[in-house]
Formats: C-alpha cells, structure tokens, sequence
C-alpha cells in the first residue's frame, strides 16, 4: 500500500513558508502518512504530526515573541535562548511523547561529540524538537538522553531518506534553501520602537548575513549528496528572495512564498492530484 512521507527542511524564520505549502496540500486534500523534519522543519512537522492546520501554524509563527530570540542565554554558550521556541510549541501540543502523535513522526538532530546525525522518534517530544533546532553558536546545545544535541541541518537538513527508511512509498519534501545570493539588501522590520532598532540592527550586521549564506551552503551540499542516491519524489523549492534566518517579522510574506511554490507551478498540483487519485483507488 502506498504510504506518503512529508519532509521539512531547516531555515530558521522561512520556517513559516512551510506553514503557505500546507495551506495549498490541504486544498488538494493531500495527507500524509509520516513526517520527518529537521530544525525549524521538525517544528513545523511536530505540529501537523499533532493535526494542527496551516493555519494555526501560521499563528504559532506570529506568535513567536521576538524579544524573546535576543535575549541572553544565561551562561550557555550561545548569542541567544531557545525559550520562545520551546514555549510556542508547549502552547498547541503541551508536553507530549513521539507515541501520542497522530501520525507518526522523525527528527533530525546532529551529536555534536561524535558529529554524526541522530534521529529521534522516541520519547519527550518538545526536547527532541529543541535539540534540532540548536543552531550552533546562536542557540544552545540540548543535552538529552545524555546525548550534546544540536541543530540536525549541519548533517541533513531535509531528511527525506529518512522519511524512505521509514516506509514512505512516495516522498514529497520542502527545502528552504532557495534564497537570495549573499550581499541582497535586507528588508528591514516595520516594528516600532527598542525592539523593532534592534531586529533592524541584527538584520543589518554582516555576521548575520554570512551566518546565512554559510547555513545555505552547508545545507545545499548536504542535500545535493542524498539527492544523487535516492531524491524524494517531489522536491519543493520556494523562491525565499529575502527572507532570512532571523526574520520572524516576515512571516506573512513567508506564508505567500510558500502558497505560490504549489500555485504557480501546475506541474507540482498534477502530481499532487494524481498521488491523492491514486491512493484513493487503494482505499
């Protein structure tokens, strides 16, 4: 029978891309049978694991309390915490195990000892999604199950081979790594006051911007290896232009980036539409 597998990739704020895809899987009434994400992906695939719609996911990303990403960390060695994001995701699922999903699900972490890729599918769910999106340097490490976890996008950043070693039939994936070249002027956040100076500030340090550039190369390379032994089904790349990895203020704009992926491309809806017929003809 066939199964289809649903894999999200990385990318900090274009995150909320993944949440405009949905909306148009969902108007073609596309379901999917298992999912695996990593990083910012595996926060979006935690939540359609626990049947939120693109919608609430969507509100989940406006949610997000941007004070929250620049705040100090304490004495772990990061720019920044990982509480706004652990809090969001406690807020629409609570403090769920991998068991309790209602439809199975698979998160990339890196082991930041041994350097090579784990994969969580057990146990406390919050934690395993923490430790996938520890990016290094901006968020901090995650100890669990006595494992130094971080960010899984350093070893493989849209884990659709995990998806296929899980029993999907048919892999559709989204990677996130589509976006402007390095030196793109960003778009500044319309946010007023303190908080809006600082996210501008940030947005405008080249740190950031090659912290960007360099995640986007990572990951290109990483995906580019698995594609040439056994690429998804369907891959889709929306076009980011400008969104970057801190612009949690862009998540409209993310949204629409992620709706036109699928709307604009009448060859993605065909194969969207013919997996759904044939499935149906199984039922």
């Amino acid at each position: 029978m066939n199964k289809l597998g649903l894999t999200f990739g990385g990318g900090g704020a274009r995150g909320a891309t993944h949440a405009g895809v949905l909306y148009e899987l969902e108007a073609l009434n596309v379901k999917a049978d298992l999912l695996t994400g990593t990083s910012i992906g595996a926060f979006v695939a935690t939540m359609v694991a626990f049947s939120k719609s693109a919608k609430e996911i969507q509100e989940v990303f406006e949610k997000i309390e941007l004070g929250g990403l620049y705040s100090r960390p304490g004495n772990k060695p990061a720019l920044s915490n990982i509480n706004s994001f652990e809090n969001a995701l406690v807020d629409v699922i609570g403090r769920p195990k991998f068991a309790d999903s209602d439809i199975p699900l698979a998160v990339v972490a890196t082991n930041l000892v041994t350097r090579q890729e784990v994969v969580l599918d057990e146990g406390d769910v919050v934690s395993a999604v923490m430790a996938s999106m520890a990016f290094p340097i901006l968020l901090p490490p995650i100890e669990r199950a006595g494992l130094t976890l971080v960010d899984g996008g350093l070893v493989n950043n849209v884990p659709f081979d995990v998806a296929r070693a899980r029993g999907a039939t048919c892999v559709i994936a989204v990677d996130l790594g589509n976006s402007a070249p390095y030196g793109t002027t960003p778009t500044l956040s319309q946010g007023a006051g303190l908080l809006g100076w600082a996210v501008n500030a940030a947005k405008q340090q080249e740190i950031f911007q090659v912290i960007t550039s360099v995640t986007d190369i990572i990951t290109e390379r990483s995906l580019q290896a698995r594609m040439a032994i056994s690429p998804p089904d369907l891959l889709i790349r929306p076009q980011i232009d400008d969104v970057g990895l801190i612009d949690f203020d862009m998540t409209e704009k993310a949204v629409l980036v992620g709706r036109k992926s699928i709307r604009e491309n009448p060859l993605i809806i065909e194969k969207l539409r013919q997996w759904c017929i044939n499935k149906d003809s199984q039922n």
